[in-house]
């Protein structure tokens, strides 16, 4: 299937709207379902959990070279283009899989306080290499934009994790409540886009010229990513290595958490946006346009989104997940500042990749890398995991900050239209709340949490309305524009359907 990029926008419209309405439904899932899951086990079990999770993340990454930037980046794709794709990152994933199938209980034996870690980290290995299936079909679906079919493959799986994960929790799994939950999506992920959505039957096949030009563009992307998943993994890895099971698991359920606004607003409006940015990479009037108004949406929606987490994890913790988890309120609060810049930043690299400047990224990736351990050692000495979240947010902000300057290369914004009223508006929306403690502390926690939600939200729209009242005026059209055509197409379908 190809795109006709006279359509380009036509589909980005309705990939916006399948995406975001996916993401509100497996926000809500998501939600239920680790609240529930978080009452139900101990935090030893998300530590072993994460940790087995990151050695078999790490084979997975390392063997992937990166060809899924590639393939998207491709101007031409057919049929032997598809099937060298498939074959180099099949072949070369799944060898790397079973390498660290072999190393598991070497792994293991340094980590006497973790019994289960090797089991573990070999289901996760058969979790991912159906992944590897699943990532090849979806890479397919993004370049052919079909946004629907991944919305309802993401709605569907969400489902299943809810149904699997609490269910085995409750029914006293452990750990393994965990591992199933993981397994149960990505089982019904390649089930769905084998049987109901394949973009592509996959079949071995090679192509000496098409593999050398996934190798010289991907080993690019490849230094990177390898990079990327370093920066945002290895404080996992420090904490469950050096701070203990329990430390880790206030850490990782502190990030899934804090990971609400980036997979609520970034990841959606990415999926749809970031396709586009490389059908459109040769004219620089639209590709602008559609880097700055996905990035201008994220910037406003994050904002606000990290002033209601971080205000309200007092409430929310104790009375959502239990007592238990108050040790992790300072870290779940340093860590939003992570998960509002990452996003911007991941839009700023995929603008970069799509349009043929790897080098950017890498070279933003190996300046944070560099900052990035040494902090976590000396943080997470001086601080333990709040010093660890401390550190990814410093270095967070970094990157973002160098990334955003290499993309006026590539594309034309103003950098004060884009930052200035929001971040003025989450600083007095901040300071009110804060300076309202007396009156927070005297009232029923239920009843904090509900006017802390509607004052932020007051407080910050009307801010916003105030000083950007232009610029909400045209959000508001760009985002009927986008529902207009469909509802229009739609109501053109019905006397068919009659």
């Amino acid at each position: 299937m190809t795109v006709d990029k006279n359509n380009i926008a036509q589909h980005t419209a309705k990939g916006s709207l399948y995406s975001v309405s996916a993401a509100a439904i497996t926000f809500v899932l998501g939600f239920v379902r680790t609240t529930v899951m978080l009452r139900l086990l101990l935090p030893e079990y998300f530590g072993v959990s994460t940790l087995a999770f990151f050695y078999a993340s790490l084979a997975f990454v390392l063997f992937t070279f990166g060809f899924e930037a590639a393939y998207l980046h491709h101007k031409a794709v057919d049929e032997t283009v598809r099937r060298t794709f498939f074959t180099l990152r099949f072949g070369l994933t799944v060898s790397g899989l079973l390498l660290a199938a072999l190393l598991a209980p070497f792994v293991g034996y340094f980590y006497p306080a973790m019994p289960q870690l090797t089991a573990v980290m070999w289901a996760y290995l058969v979790v991912y290499i159906l992944r590897t299936f699943n990532v090849s079909q979806q890479i397919m679906l993004n370049k052919q934009l079909a946004f629907r079919q991944i919305a309802q493959t993401d709605v569907l799986c969400s489902f299943v994790m809810t149904i699997v994960g609490p269910t085995l929790a409750w029914m006293g799994w452990g750990v393994w409540a965990i591992v199933a939950e993981q397994f149960s999506a990505d089982v019904t992920r390649l089930l769905f886009l084998q049987v109901v959505h394949r973009p592509w039957r996959p079949r071995f096949g090679w192509d000496r010229e098409q593999a050398r030009w996934f190798w010289e563009y991907g080993k690019k992307a490849w230094h990177s990513s390898n990079i990327a998943f370093f920066l945002d993994r290895v404080d996992d890895w420090y904490v469950g290595t050096f701070l203990g099971n329990s430390a880790l698991g206030y850490y990782s359920r502190a990030y899934e958490y804090a990971g609400y606004p980036q997979r609520v607003i970034a990841n959606p409006i990415l999926s749809v946006f970031s396709p586009t940015f490389a059908h459109v990479q040769e004219e620089r009037q639209k590709l602008s346009r559609a880097f700055f108004r996905p990035v201008s949406l994220m910037v406003r929606t994050g904002s606000w989104l990290c002033l209601v987490f971080i205000l309200t994890a007092p409430e929310f913790i104790p009375l959502l997940l239990g007592e238990k988890w108050l040790p992790m309120l300072g870290t779940f609060q340093l860590m939003v500042l992570y998960t509002l810049l990452e996003p911007l930043s991941m839009a700023a690299r995929n603008l970069l990749m799509a349009t043929g400047h790897p080098q950017q990224v890498l070279r933003t990736r190996i300046l944070q890398i560099v900052l990035f351990v040494p902090a976590v050692f000396i943080f997470g000495a001086w601080w333990n995991i709040e010093g660890v979240a401390l550190a990814i947010g410093l270095v967070a902000l970094t990157g973002t900050i160098v990334l955003f300057r290499y993309t006026q290369q590539v594309v034309d914004y103003s950098a004060r239209l884009l930052w200035f009223w929001p971040l003025f508006a989450t600083a007095v929306t901040a300071l009110l709340i804060l300076a309202l403690n007396p009156v927070w502390a005297n009232l029923n926690p239920w009843l904090n949490l509900v006017v802390k939600v509607g004052m932020i939200t007051a407080v910050y729209t009307f801010i916003l309305f105030l000083t950007e009242r232009e610029q909400l005026n045209t959000g508001r059209k760009m985002i009927w524009g986008i529902i207009a055509p469909m509802l229009k197409e739609k109501m053109r379908k019905k006397p068919d359907a009659s």
